[in-house]
């Protein structure tokens, strides 16, 4: 697919989307006699700004809001030492339930790199609980595991164990 709204800058043929194994990209039409390629996602130039008064609560640097592969995020200005980071979209973790497996960390909402979306424990890589469905911070009454989980199916919702031995289910009040 060759769009003729963008010219190559090296030599003014049409440019087209190239594939080279999963990449994609823009490249001249006018291959091999021209090796000009592009990006398909414009990258745009943004420099970290920093958060007054906001400090790393690991190391104690000033924090940075940073734009990155997935969007904003809000970083340690210490990075590499410090790798730090707080997702300034995701909700706030009061409200999340504790992770039953460490007890230390919280179940967060988390999106794969495939856009999948998922609940796991912010203690990864200490802790690498995950589950598919929405946790509830509630003790199953048969087995005593940490959280229940939110399940839909033909439009009902319902609460269930996750410990697939346990098969607590209850519908909602």
């Amino acid at each position: 697919m060759s769009d003729p709204n963008q010219q190559c800058p090296k030599c003014g043929e049409a440019l087209k989307i190239l594939h080279s194994g999963k990449h994609s990209f823009w490249g001249c039409s006018a291959y091999p006699g021209c090796t000009y390629t592009r990006s398909l996602h414009e990258k745009t130039d943004f420099e970290p700004q920093p958060l007054p008064g906001q400090v790393c609560p690991d190391c104690g640097a000033e924090l940075l809001l940073k734009k990155g592969k997935y969007g904003f995020f809000v970083g340690c200005s210490a990075f590499p030492d410090c790798h730090y980071m707080l997702d300034p979209n995701a909700p706030a973790e009061q409200n999340a339930p504790r992770c039953p497996v460490c007890k230390k960390g919280h179940l967060v909402l988390r999106t794969s790199k495939y856009g999948k979306s998922f609940y796991a424990c912010d203690a990864y890589p200490k802790c690498k609980y995950s589950l598919h469905d929405e946790p509830v911070a509630e003790k199953c009454p048969e087995c005593g595991w940490g959280v229940l989980t939110k399940h839909k199916l033909h439009g009902r919702e319902s609460l269930r164990c996750p410990q697939k031995e346990c098969g607590y289910k209850r519908e909602p009040i």
